[in-house]
């Protein structure tokens, strides 16, 4: 072979290998960051959306930068601070049957006064209406009550059987009362040879002085004997919970259901939604770990689910059924039923807060128990927080890699975070950290489902503009080499072929 061609083979060669790099290349991704108040700290929690896109569930990859594209020195929060402080305690409470449902906010305020600790005396003109049969609304004194609020326990009258539909308000004065969440159920029913009860109610860290139950049809209201609350005292304030949207099962089994998760979320509830009426069946609830990326390092993050510390104190031994992969987490009776006052619907139920690539409902029996269409689920995540250092100048910046980075050494990039006590010097852990606030625009191909549906989905890698047009520059020119390797080598041929 002439010299020149092989010299044109060579150069080929090497200018598709740099098409090939910069093809395996994982560039990162970037959002803007808003910043609020002067700093230098600022706390920025992350979309949910922003899971699904990471190269890791552990977000190791995650880097904050300023302006000049350097990395920011940044920590998590949560994972040093003090141990929640939950506690339970019975509260005051008191019908209000003489107060129409419709009446006016401050009305209720008539019937009360304020002693010195904060607490509730009720009037002489409402204290005979207390424990009214009829009573369309009832007040609950949380004033002593230290935290935030994770849940309310009812008791009603033994006697009492049905659905008790009501809504739950909060107020501080009385006065201003805002909604704590949507209509919810009471339940005692007898159903199949046994009772079904659902007497709790999630209250999602909300804070208040006074709560207000409101029946959806006082003629159906239950009899209040007791409540007790539920709460937590918490170093680090909490970010709201988020669901994601419905998650159909990725595989079924004799006598289970499998459900893929989105990537990397911690998961901190579960509601499972059967598709038929009139359905009831006992479950198990496991985690599934993938064996392959089973020695992969675990996500650092610090189950903090008060309510499944409260209501599952110690794990469940392994039952034999369970795989080596399945960790089980909770056991349940779910069901859909047909009532006079609407449908009967089991509750959310409280998981553990870690990761779970897939979760298992397991059956007593065939799996056609959850009904003759599987049931979907959805997840509750509560979105992880960082706080960072605003050094060096705006605008600031979040980046994250769409794609695992080859040959990586985990540590080894700068930007890695680092602990709170190293980042904030005199850092308490019993002390909430002094940091403006923060906010990140996801780009728009990530934010399509914020509701972290799209994490379900393998990463998309994504190319920076300019790395694009390189790799269109080194494909370009190694076709054309090709091109003119090609006609060399005919010519070349030809003049063979010519010669006697």
């Amino acid at each position: 072979m002439s010299a020149p061609m092989t010299w044109t083979l060579r150069a080929g060669a090497a200018l598709m290998a740099a098409g090939c790099g910069l093809a395996a290349a994982q560039p990162a991704t970037t959002a803007p960051i808003t910043l609020e108040g002067t700093g230098p700290y600022h706390r920025l929690t992350l979309p949910i959306a922003l899971y699904g896109r990471a190269a890791y569930a552990d977000l190791r990859d995650l880097r904050v930068r300023n302006a000049a594209g350097h990395p920011v020195p940044y920590a998590w929060l949560r994972n040093e601070a003090a141990a929640p402080k939950t506690a339970s305690r019975d509260v005051p409470i008191f019908a209000l049957p003489g107060i129409a449902a419709s009446a006016a906010p401050g009305d209720t305020a008539l019937a009360f006064s304020v002693r010195p600790d904060g607490s509730l005396k009720l009037e002489s003109k409402a204290a005979e209406a207390r424990g009214s049969d009829d009573a369309p609304q009832w007040l609950i004194d949380v004033s002593q009550v230290k935290g935030s609020l994770l849940q309310a326990r009812f008791e009603i009258a033994p006697a009492a059987r049905g659905l008790f539909a009501f809504r739950l308000e909060a107020s501080d004065d009385l006065r201003q009362w805002r909604p704590v969440s949507g209509e919810e159920q009471l339940v005692r029913l007898a159903h199949g040879g046994q009772t079904i009860e659902r007497l709790a109610v999630e209250l999602d860290h909300v804070r208040a002085r006074f709560l207000r139950l409101r029946w959806s049809d006082p003629k159906n209201g239950a009899v209040l004997t007791r409540v007790g609350i539920d709460s937590v005292q918490e170093v680090e304030p909490v970010a709201p919970i988020e669901w994601s949207v419905a998650l159909r099962p990725e595989r079924c089994g004799t006598d289970h259901c499998d459900y893929l998760l989105p990537h990397g979320v911690p998961v901190q509830g579960l509601r499972i939604d059967l598709a038929d009426v009139n359905t009831l069946a006992q479950v198990a609830v496991s985690g599934l770990s993938d064996p392959a990326v089973a020695a992969a390092p675990q996500p650092v993050i610090v189950p903090r689910n008060p309510l499944y510390a409260l209501r599952h104190p110690q794990r469940r031994p392994v039952q034999q059924a369970a795989g080596p992969d399945e960790t089980p987490l909770v056991d349940a009776v779910v069901y859909r039923l047909a009532q006079a006052g609407g449908e009967a619907r089991s509750p959310v139920l409280a998981l553990d807060g870690a990761v779970h690539p897939r979760l298992r409902l397991r059956t007593a029996g065939p799996v056609s128990m959850l009904g003759a269409t599987p049931p979907t689920i959805a997840v509750a995540v509560v979105p992880r927080t960082l706080v960072f250092l605003a050094q060096g100048e705006a605008p600031f910046s979040l980046a994250w890699r769409a794609a695992p980075a080859r040959d990586a050494v985990e540590g080894s990039e700068p930007g890695a975070p680092l602990a709170l006590s190293t980042l904030i010097p005199g850092y308490a852990a019993d002390k909430p950290v002094v940091a403006g606030n923060a906010s990140v625009a996801l780009p728009a191909a990530t934010a399509v489902n914020a509701t972290v549906a799209a994490a379900v989905q393998p990463p998309v890698p994504a190319q920076e503009p300019s790395r694009k047009w390189w790799l269109w520059g080194a494909l370009g020119g190694g076709l054309l080499l090709l091109a003119g390797m090609a006609w060399s080598l005919f010519a070349s041929l030809r003049k063979d072929a010519q010669r006697p």
